[in-house]
């Protein structure tokens, strides 16, 4: 008896401890700041019992026991562990990680963590961004991103030419497609660099498939701050001095005198200048007439937060930059609105609006063709004679009847054109959760541009040494409107599913989008001189010009993607997007566009769980289809001109085709494979990543040349493949620091690329195979693109010394050679020396480019430097081959001029006449710029907290201060057109920015 009553009592004294073990707990995870982190996984160690955190960081985990151990996982932060005890609440605050900050990343129409990605993205966040006084995010992308290369000149406004992974097409536009909180836009210099919460840049075909037709170019995107936590205010302040930082050591008046004498000798005629007048020139340096220090101004304030219902985050930028040259500024304002508005706990709806107005100034009247011209004073200045002052003594400008080169500070000073511009760009949009791994969301995104153009031409009086006249009698008032709309509809649905070992996140959805744009321009003459009545009305009827055209597309998709998630060890993604375009014919309209990729997380298998040196390695592959519609619409139909016809009987109307087009064009198509391998050492204080890439280009659209008996200059056909192929290194070594210690992160990366037309389809009979370009407006061209070379290669003569003695003339078949003019080699041995002697020498696309990123802190001081370059590269001296008849020349080219008797120096002799395109022009365009320097110093908080603030940051900054090159020109990076880059002429120096700027946060 006695034993039956102690087992029993045994059991309920079991029983009763089980129950007392049993309970449920309750918690808040948040940050450093006490800001809630919603997602943030609360699991019990060795049981199948997990939570995951609300909006409010609030969790519950039921049926857990004293002594179970707990484990509280975020994305960007470290993981921590408790034990639960007999209390029922734990608060827990989570401490960021800073290895790990990089894993989430934006992809198309979602996020997704790094580790179940198989394509290759690279990115920039806040605070590479925010803290970098530059004009556009895309200039603190400069040197920082493998495989993205970013070119700038020094123009103020300027925001940067992008190529990723190459070129890729001729006619279908080389730049990447900018998606700005899912906004679709082609412009993005409004946007404020402290605005931006992120950049990330989808580079490979497994990527970039989700946006079809617009992806082929790569894909940027960029996402904008929104409000958390405590009401916060910042303000931002930067000032400071525009200055050039390369100069062209050009010949003075005395070595212009002579060389100008010596070149008229050679034709027979007699000199410009005596020698005693050669003694007592005097110099006009013309750069330092048309060029000054400009200063820069930049200013930015936002206000963020978030309650209960909402969150916001409101901003205000105004940039105000003086550019180098004389008259040529860039003002911008733009305000932000970031909201979000929570209905319920499974509804939100918000909006993100900017609106943008910029102004820019030019002192120049080619403002029609882009927001910063070609600036052709630059080249005014370079080529007129330093022989003669600015102005005459009466006042009037100076000229000289040696030579056909305007006055460049005239030009400057009567010549100018306004550039206003009001964007209004962002969405609004609607999410449901409808399941707790079901979510919709449909977004409406507009972008709305109003632009006007007006540029002057004024009337202005002008001397030489026999005459007086007036320069540009027909003063000239050019005005132009541009209206563009593009608005894009996404709608789609995500599923985010895990369930053991296995997770899917499915994104299934419809886009559309229509672009329309128009433009009106005119010109009249006699249009008086104030800035009050510059109105056609006021101008004469007679000459008078208008014209009007514009742009009308519709686009049409279908997409899905699939990121499936083994383990955290094996990846699958897939994509594939059905499109449409109104570009293109019924016939052609449709195509679609998938791709795949592998990774494995080879650091999560069982096997690395023993060693602590390697953190992270991971293998990926993938491949898949992308497009390009990036034409004007109407290009597959034919135009015909209906005139009337005089035939026996009476008059027949009948119809002539105007221009030859092709009615089956289609998309350009690339396809793309990527290999990768990323790793990481030593907790990943030492990470890195290789990629392989290999894309083709298909059915490119080409401009055939025709021949002359069409009538038609030229065939715009699908003809041809663009071949891009290359490798992508980065590596990083870098450790936080600790309890006000040292820290640092040093980073280097590199990109090599080898560009190739790799074939070529004349599918009409004569057509010719290849496209000349990079015009130097003297009747000369320095490229051809054809099949098996680089698009925009160089086509020049070679030479081989100089013609020394009249032997050497007489043994020559070169036309019109006389002693001291370059010999040209004769490459096809003809006897002759011909077109077909031009050889190809390189372009401007490197064979390797590369960035180095260091930055250093200790304690409240921290230091950072990043210098970029490019490698194997060649550049023409357009603004040296540009001589026509008197024009001044660089020192280097009279120093290196031959003279007889003093054997040959490596140029021609002295010469008056427009020189042959030839190699002597074309230089090395290796560069190492050291793009950015900063010092800054952060206050303690001890100091904070008596004067009521919470961040204050000082800090020093020189941009583009140091470039070392042996070119010989103002500038070795040269943005142009995909077939001309590279080509210096008309374009704008190196600027130099010495800046103080301050950071504020309430």
């Amino acid at each position: 008896m006695k034993l039956k009553l102690f087992s029993i009592f045994m059991i309920l004294i079991s029983g009763f401890g089980f129950a007392q073990n049993s309970k449920t707990v309750t918690g808040v995870i948040m940050d450093e700041n006490e800001i809630p982190l919603p997602g943030a996984e609360v699991k019990v160690i060795d049981k199948e019992i997990y939570s995951v955190t609300d909006f409010d960081g609030n969790y519950t985990l039921e049926n857990v026991e004293v002594g179970d151990g707990v484990r509280v996982t975020y994305l960007g932060f470290v993981a921590q562990e408790f034990t639960i005890q007999q209390k029922n609440e734990y608060n827990i605050t989570l401490q960021e990680d800073a290895a790990q900050l990089d894993e989430v990343v934006v992809v198309g129409y979602g996020k997704a963590k790094s580790r179940d990605l198989a394509g290759t993205i690279s990115n920039l966040k806040a605070d590479e961004i925010n803290d970098s006084p530059t004009n556009s995010v895309l200039q603190a992308a400069q040197g920082k991103l493998p495989g993205v290369q970013v070119i700038n000149d020094g123009a103020p406004g300027s925001v940067g030419q992008v190529r990723i992974r190459g070129s890729i097409s001729v006619l279908g536009g080389a730049d990447p497609l900018y998606v700005v909180d899912g906004v679709i836009t082609d412009d993005i210099s409004g946007i404020n660099n402290n605005d931006i919460q992120s950049m990330d840049v989808l580079k490979d075909a497994s990527s970039t498939a989700i946006y079809g037709a617009r992806g082929a170019n790569g894909v940027v995107l960029i996402t904008t701050k929104s409000g958390k936590g405590k009401l916060k205010v910042s303000l931002s302040s930067t000032t400071g001095v525009n200055v050039l930082s390369n100069q062209v050591d050009l010949a003075n008046a005395r070595e212009y005198a002579q060389y100008t004498n010596e070149a008229l000798a050679r034709i027979d005629k007699d000199p410009a200048f005596t020698e005693s007048e050669i003694a007592n020139l005097s110099s006009t340096n013309w750069m330092d007439n048309i060029t000054r220090d400009g200063i820069f101004q930049k200013y930015s304030v936002s206000v963020s937060g978030e309650t209960d219902e909402a969150d916001y985050y409101l901003s205000a930028g105004y940039l105000d930059e003086e550019g180098t040259l004389k008259g040529n500024s860039y003002e911008r304002l733009s305000v932000r609105l970031n909201n979000t508005y929570r209905l319920n706990d499974n509804i939100r709806v918000g909006h993100n609006i900017n609106l943008i107005r910029s102004r820019g100034f030019n002192p120049s009247t080619a403002a029609f063709d882009g927001d910063v011209p070609p600036l052709n004073v630059f080249t005014t200045a370079y080529k007129q004679s330093p022989t003669i002052p600015v102005r005459n003594e009466d006042g009037t400008f100076r000229n000289t009847n040696l030579n056909n080169v305007g006055n460049p500070v005239a030009e400057g000073q009567n010549n100018s054109s306004v550039n206003e511009k009001v964007r209004i760009s962002g969405n609004v949009w609607g999410e449901a959760d409808i399941f707790d791994w079901l979510t919709f969301r449909s977004s409406l995104g507009v972008n709305v541009l109003r632009q006007k153009i007006r540029a002057y031409a004024a009337r202005y009086q002008i001397a030489n040494e026999s005459s007086t006249q007036f320069n540009n009698q027909n003063q000239t008032l050019r005005i132009q409107d541009n209206d563009a709309e593009r608005f894009n509809w996404d709608n789609f649905f995500t599923i985010d599913k895990r369930f053991e070992k296995h997770s899917f996140n499915l994104t299934l959805g419809l886009t559309s989008e229509r672009f329309t744009s128009e433009y009106l321009s005119g010109s009249r003459r006699g249009v008086p001189p104030s800035d009050n009545l510059l109105y056609l009305n006021l101008g004469e009827k007679e000459g008078q010009n208008v014209e009007n055209g514009g742009d009308k597309s519709t686009r049409v998709a279908y997409f899905s993607r699939l990121l499936y998630n083994y383990d955290s060890r094996y990846v699958f993604n897939a994509t594939i997007r059905r499109e449409g375009s109104s570009k293109f014919n019924k016939n052609q309209r449709i195509k679609y566009y998938p791709s795949f990729g592998l990774a494995w997380n080879i650091s999560n298998e069982s096997f690395f769980d023993n060693q602590t040196t390697l953190s992270n390695l991971k293998l990926r592959a993938s491949y898949g289809l992308i497009g390009n519609d990036r034409i004007d619409s109407g290009q597959f139909l034919q135009l015909v001109d209906f005139s009337q016809y005089p035939f026996p009987g009476g008059v027949v109307t009948g119809g002539t085709s105007i221009e030859r087009y092709d009615d089956n064009l289609k998309w350009e198509t690339t396809k793309e494979l990527d290999l990768g391998l990323e790793f990481g050492f030593f907790q990943n204080r030492l990470t890195g990543q290789f990629t392989y890439y290999n894309k083709e280009t298909e059915d490119i659209l080409f401009p055939l040349a025709l021949p002359q008996t069409s009538g038609d200059n030229e065939f715009i056909t699908n003809a041809g493949n663009i071949k891009n192929e290359g490798v992508e290194f980065s590596i990083n070594w870098g450790e936080q620091a600790e309890d006000d210690g040292f820290g640092y992160n040093i980073g280097f990366n590199i990109t090599a690329n080898d560009n190739e037309l790799s074939k070529i389809n004349p599918v009409i009979e004569n057509a010719s195979p290849f496209i000349t370009s990079g015009s130097l407006n003297n009747g000369k061209t320095v490229t051809r693109t054809v099949e098996g070379r680089e698009l925009g290669t160089f086509w020049l003569y070679k030479t081989d010394g100089v013609f020394e003695t009249q032997e050497e003339l007489d043994n020559s078949n070169q036309p019109n050679a006389k002693i001291g003019d370059f010999r040209y080699v004769d490459v096809n041995g003809d006897g002759q020396i011909s077109q077909d002697d031009r050889q190809f020498m390189g372009s401007y696309q490197p064979d390797f480019y590369y960035g180095i990123n260091v930055s250093l802190n200790y304690k409240q001081l921290d230091f950072s430097t990043d210098l970029f370059g490019n490698v194997g590269n060649k550049v023409y001296n357009g603004l040296r081959a540009n001589r026509f008849n008197g024009e001044n020349i660089d020192k280097a080219l009279f120093n290196e001029r031959y003279v007889p008797g003093n054997g040959f120096q490596g140029g021609p002799a002295a010469f008056n006449a427009v020189p042959e395109p030839s190699d002597y022009y074309l230089e090395d365009g290796d560069f190492l710029r050291v793009n950015n320097i900063t010092l800054g110093y952060t206050f303690n908080q001890d100091f904070l907290d008596l004067i009521k603030i919470s961040r204050l940051r000082i800090y020093a900054t020189a941009q583009n201060a140091l470039t070392f090159t042996n070119y010989s020109g103002y500038n070795p990076e040269l943005p142009r057109g995909v077939l001309d880059s590279g080509l210096e002429l008309n374009a704008y120096p190196t600027t130099a920015k010495y800046l103080l700027g301050i950071n504020l946060d309430f």
